[in-house]
């Protein structure tokens, strides 16, 4: 008898599952929503990061909203009997208690007697179904919501039974996608021969396993991407990158650097390799990297790896593991130190402690990393391979400071920028802040409970997940940062009132524009919502920063100089092109139907022209009192005109909130259009010295303090467009002498070089 056929036998003739009375005792006997995850990893029970710190932060958040928490370890041989030390789970078990746990009928011990050790996949995925039943026939009035990660397809049999009615419409199923096997093998360069057929069923688990799911996620867009080369179907799957912890201060009181022993000269600096010492981690490379430094810069330096020793997968290098590796590569030539037994938070707080430290993270492919969530949010220096996942995580979290990208892979690329920084050490990075960072995570958990069964949280909004929606676009793919993402869809939902328009003037590819749509879609004050929301772009590819922008995306390399991306702009608002006009073309040509407007968002004030236009036609139709403008490019450098403008502007526009790197205000007083003269050729012919003054005095008051080199670089910018090179260079120093050579000064300052001459260091 096959496996199928039995698991439809276990359907047609109830075999009931239970857990034996011991442990039935032990469950709560009241109606709660109940929430299986099944996993492989744990943070806090086993030492490692990844899934396992993505599941503990899942449930402490999901346990606060009053969920019951199980937990279903898999590939270990730990018993729990289901006890919990964590007060946020409530029980504990590992797939292979199931006999000892479980009131296993014939059929179920049948299934299992026929599976040999190298079948572990097959019958962890029964065990767990096991589990799963049990959970399910004793909480029966309750939703019930399981989670897989997509690794070795686990959840196979679980997903088979719901789709066959066993499970019951109460429960839930979900996939998250981490690492799936065919990616696993391809990243660490290891083509399978022997034990391919074993490999090739699991490739086939996985990918069942996140088809047909009730829920999948995939956390970034250039995973989603590598799957659907493989021949994965994608479309009804969302993407959802996962809550992240948010590092503590270092605890003074409890330091690891008491703990471990580094012999750490006072005079070296700490260059850390943050991550599984694997070939998939880019170990090899980083090796290699080191190697290339010199011995000059050999002595300055002291390698920390911080990782799990493990076996090399490599033939070249087989039998060795990592450890033995970097002893015969490194030892006698380089001061090193490997750390492989430390928890996730353990290595957190130790490199927090060595700051200023340099880290390397160098993987050649990832998919959605947490070292780059958790290393973005230390004042370190950071190397990264410029690779998809990577991006997409320090983008998250707005950790553009500090960082230096590398080709993946390419041991010189990555010795010259560990080069570069050493040179620049030490470097005190601008971090992005906690209240930023807990909204982020408050978001992110909210858009994952919508989708969840809707009995768990019935205040919660709902919508099922469109096929044709691709979140990637509102929420990392586009020149919006997170909290503006975050501001508009909350602002479109919650303060919206349809007195006005909505305006996105420079829309790219949307991340803005949905983020409107998708809270105006929620908006119950307003009723009249079809084409409310008005995008305009001239939709032509400009590489020099569109494509360091799509990296590791679905359109990577699709657009040349030239091309028009209209098409994909409209694919990714197909979901809600009902609310939404687009202007294809010039603005300044195009202009304004006259409406009154109520949300003004300006990301296209990239001339003088421009800003003259977009004030012209827009300014005269806000709503006093009512109307917000947005200016996104409100801290970068070259825009300095923007500055001058808000200055001018003051009278009648309060300052509202700032967005990270974007400011919005409201206007409050009637704006006299005709005598405020913009109609001039240049800005110059109408601001004094004096006004430029005044103007970026005001800027670096409203400005958040990490963004005020921004400030004082676009300062700098405004006496070089006006041509006073000697006043610019001025500046600069006084920039240099107050905030130092960080964020966008470097930029300005070889602006200035090229034209102008050096400016001296």
């Amino acid at each position: 008898m096959n496996q199928l056929t039995l698991l439809n036998e276990i359907s047609a003739n109830n075999f009931a599952l239970s857990f034996q009375p011991y442990f039935l005792g032990k469950l709560s006997q009241s109606i709660e929503p109940v929430v299986i995850l099944v996993t492989p990893e744990y943070e806090g029970l086993f030492r490692n990061g990844g899934i396992g710190t993505y599941y503990a932060t899942l449930s402490q958040k999901l346990a606060a909203q009053g969920a019951y928490i199980i937990l279903i370890l898999s590939q270990t041989q730990k018993e729990f009997h289901g006890e919990s030390t964590l007060p946020h789970i409530r029980h504990i078990f590992s797939a292979s208690e199931a006999q000892q746990v479980l009131e296993l009928q014939s059929v179920h011990l049948a299934i299992l007697s026929q599976f040999k050790q190298w079948d572990w996949v097959e019958s962890e995925s029964y065990k767990i179904l096991f589990f799963i039943q049990a959970i399910a026939a004793h909480f029966t009035q309750s939703p019930i919501y399981v989670e897989f990660p997509d690794l070795c397809g686990l959840g196979y049999r679980t997903i088979q039974a719901k789709r066959s009615g066993l499970l019951g419409k109460n429960c839930t199923t979900a996939v998250t996608m981490h690492s799936g096997q065919e990616w696993l093998n391809e990243a660490h360069e290891k083509y399978i021969i022997e034990g391919g057929n074993w490999f090739r069923n699991v490739y086939n688990y996985e990918q069942y396993s996140f088809e047909n799911a009730d829920l999948a996620f995939f956390l970034s867009s250039f995973m989603a991407a590598k799957v659907k080369s493989y021949g994965w179907k994608t479309s009804h799957a969302v993407h959802l990158p996962y809550c992240f912890p948010i590092v503590p201060p270092v605890d003074k009181n409890r330091p690891m650097l008491g703990k471990v022993s580094l012999n750490l000269k006072r005079e070296q600096i700490p260059i850390v390799f943050f991550g599984r010492l694997e070939e998939r981690k880019g170990l090899l490379t980083f090796i290699d990297a080191i190697q290339q430094l010199g011995k000059k810069i050999s002595q300055q330096i002291h390698i920390i790896f911080l990782g799990k020793n493990v076996p090399l997968h490599s033939i070249k290098l087989q039998p060795q593991d990592s450890q033995q590796y970097i002893q015969q590569e490194l030892g006698g030539k380089f001061d090193y130190t490997i750390l492989s037994d430390l928890f996730s938070q353990e290595a957190i707080t130790l490199v927090h402690e060595l700051a200023p430290a340099i880290v390397c993270l160098t993987s050649p492919q990832e998919n959605f990393p947490n070292s780059s969530l958790e290393m973005g949010q230390l004042p370190v220096s950071l190397v990264v391979s410029n690779t998809g996942g990577f991006r997409e995580t320090l983008n998250w979290i707005d950790r553009s400071n500090g960082v230096r990208w590398f080709n993946p892979g390419n041991p010189q690329s990555l010795a010259c920028e560990i080069a570069n920084a050493i040179t620049a050490y030490p470097e005190t990075p601008i971090l992005p802040l906690n209240a930023f960072l807990e909204q982020v995570n408050q978001w992110l958990f909210n858009q994952r409970i919508e989708y969840m069964n809707p009995a768990f949280f019935p205040t919660s909004p709902t919508r099922n997940p469109s096929s044709n929606e691709d979140l990637s676009t509102s929420l990392l793919l586009g020149m919006t940062a997170a909290p503006e993402q975050v501001f508009l869809q909350d602002y479109a939902q919650h303060e919206y009132s349809g007195k006005g328009e909505i305006i996105d003037l420079g829309c790219w590819l949307g991340s803005a524009t949905i983020s409107v749509a998708k809270g105006l879609e929620k908006n119950l004050k307003v009723t009249v919502k079809d084409k409310r929301i008005h995008a305009y772009d001239l939709f032509i590819w400009e590489p020099s920063y569109m494509d360091n922008c799509v990296k590791g995306t679905s359109i990577e390399g699709r657009y040349k100089q030239g091309d028009s991306f209209l098409d994909e702009f409209v694919r990714r608002i197909s979901s809600w092109s009902h609310s939404i006009s687009v202007y294809p073309g010039d603005v300044v040509k195009i202009g304004w139907n006259q409406r009154p407007i109520e949300y003004l968002f300006v990301d296209a004030m990239k001339s003088w022209e421009l800003t003259k236009s977009i004030f012209l036609n827009f300014y005269p139709h806000l709503i006093p009192i009512t109307s917000l403008i947005h200016y996104n490019d409100f801290a970068h450098f070259y825009t300095a005109w923007i500055h001058l403008l808000i200055y001018k502007l003051k009278p009648y526009f309060k300052h509202h909130c700032n967005l990270y790197q974007a400011a919005v205000f409201q206007y409050v007083n009637p704006l006299p259009i005709d005598t405020l003269l913009l109609d001039q050729d240049t800005p110059f012919t109408i601001f004094s010295y004096e006004d430029i003054e005044r103007a970026f005095e005001y800027s670096l008051e409203i400005v958040i303090e990490e963004l005020r080199p921004n400030i004082a670089a676009a300062k700098v910018m405004a006496f070089i467009h006006w041509g006073d090179l000697k006043q610019a260079k001025r500046e600069l120093i006084q920039a240099r002498e107050k905030f130092g050579n960080i964020l966008e000064i470097p930029e300005v300052a070889k602006l200035l070089s090229t034209i102008g001459g050096e400016v001296d260091k």
